[in-house]
């Protein structure tokens, strides 16, 4: 039992177009309630509890009395942007750079658009591994062993792991951009797909929600 990608981008859509209306808390939950049942089709069982219960812990938050100014803002704009994050969230961690191209190409969008694509998923993925070898060459060569001394030397830090890091990553994006042309991603004729994907109940039930949505929003 699994979405297709496509119905996972028209539920991002869905939830950025939410959230420039005014809803409710009752709507936003509800909202939320849906992409959890959604996490819960995929066995994403820790993703449905961190919709729900990270919602309810950031509004209670933000009905505090005598919080702090920054941290009011903080919970009140988290809470107002929490379902266009968790559907992005639901889009992200069940879905792979591969089915999302797939279900790109059926909509016939550019290929340099999907060949970006490609390579920028490929990518971010590195950039946290990338940070963890240079903070460990750092610490071999006895430098920054303790995080108390980040924020003791912080221009000294962002020297010795920035700039390995960004000639590291220009190297890391230039072998991505070349083995996604290898593979074929920008030939201008169609591509051979070992993957065949269709639309189930499951993404027209996904839609006709959304919808329903809407229409009960502006009836």
């Amino acid at each position: 039992m699994t979405f297709d990608a496509r119905s996972k981008i028209v539920l991002v859509i869905f939830t950025g177009i939410t959230y420039g209306m005014h809803l409710t808390a009752w709507e936003r939950g509800y909202l939320l309630i849906g992409i959890a049942i959604c996490a819960l089709l995929l066995q994403r069982f820790k993703m449905a509890l961190v919709t729900v219960l990270g919602y309810l812990v950031v509004y209670q938050l933000s009905q505090v009395d005598g919080l702090p100014m920054w941290l009011f803002r903080f919970t009140f704009m988290l809470s107002h942007i929490w379902v266009p994050l968790m559907a992005g969230h639901f889009l992200l961690l069940t879905t792979s750079a591969y089915e999302l191209i797939h279900g790109l190409r059926k909509w016939h969008l550019p290929e340099s658009f999907l060949l970006t694509l490609g390579v920028m998923f490929r990518f971010l993925p590195l950039i946290k591994k990338e940070v963890r070898v240079i903070q460990t060459s750092l610490k071999t060569r006895g430098m920054f062993l303790r995080k108390r001394a980040i924020f003791v030397q912080p221009h000294r830090y962002l020297e010795y792991v920035l700039v390995p890091l960004m000639m590291s990553l220009l190297r890391t994006a230039q072998d991505l951009t070349i083995a996604t042309l290898t593979k074929g991603l920008a030939l201008t004729k169609r591509p051979s797909e070992f993957v065949q994907s269709r639309w189930t109940w499951l993404d027209w039930s996904l839609c006709a929600w959304c919808l329903s949505f809407l229409i009960l929003k502006f009836k």
